[in-house]
């Protein structure tokens, strides 16, 4: 977590993507996942949405494949180009 703290504060908090394997806080709520209840990593996620710029977010974890908004992406077994 320290690490990706330091790199997103050496390119000034901002990136074309950012990929995961967990969502922020607030994105796993969009979700509307019952069993998924906040903890450490995804208030360090919350934390890193809230304070970076970036183009897309593209996570797993939850075995679907949706796009929860127009930045965030949840990806299983899909193929998403990026570019």
């Amino acid at each position: 977590m320290e690490e990706g703290i330091r790199n997103l504060r050496e390119h000034n908090h901002t990136v074309d993507f950012i990929l995961t394997h967990c969502c922020s806080t607030s994105t796993q709520k969009l979700i509307g996942r019952d069993c998924d209840t906040p903890d450490r990593l995804t208030d360090y996620l919350e934390d890193i949405k809230n304070h970076t710029e970036y183009k897309k977010w593209f996570f797993g974890h939850y075995h679907d494949n949706r796009n929860v908004n127009d930045k965030e992406i949840l990806v299983y077994e899909e193929m998403v180009r990026i570019s």
